[in-house]
């Protein structure tokens, strides 16, 4: 067997599939990290979102109404609108405002979808009873978003 022959079809094609396989695998081990971070960033968006809904659910319910109207915060937010459930919907819209200010922030939301979202936050502060219990209730959020609503 002649030597050329068996670097042409044998040692080079393999240097040449090591190398491919060596720079895939060093492109994988560059991205493993960022994999890693989008990865816990989507679980984490996924649980927030879980016990959003899960605390919506119980809050709307007769009995957790009646627990909170002895409690002298409550019956104060609950005053600022007609029914506990109203209270409940715009608490619900300010974390979910909140929540993709929060993904705008980490660039995990396209610019146009962030804009409507923007111009929405705007557009629900023209609603008094909405007002009302944002003013009464954004000391329970953090500052970068009290000032973004505000500024609104």
């Amino acid at each position: 067997m002649d030597s050329s022959f068996l670097i042409s079809t044998i040692i080079i094609p393999l240097i040449a599939s090591s190398m491919v396989l060596g720079g895939l695998l060093s492109i994988s081990f560059l991205q493993l990290p960022t994999i890693r971070k989008n990865m816990r960033m989507q679980t984490e968006q996924e649980i927030y979102a879980r016990v959003m809904e899960a605390r919506i659910r119980l809050e709307n319910t007769d009995t957790f109404t009646k627990m909170a109207k002895e409690s002298p915060v409550f019956a104060e937010h609950f005053g600022l609108v007609d029914t506990p459930e109203e209270y409940y919907t715009v608490m619900a819209f300010v974390d979910l405002i909140e929540f993709l200010f929060r993904l705008n922030k980490a660039k995990m939301v396209d610019a146009e979808i962030w804009s409507r979202w923007k111009l929405f936050a705007k557009t629900m502060l023209t609603i008094p009873k909405f007002k009302k219990v944002w003013v009464k209730t954004k000391d329970i959020h953090g500052s970068e978003f009290r000032d973004f609503i505000d500024c609104l």
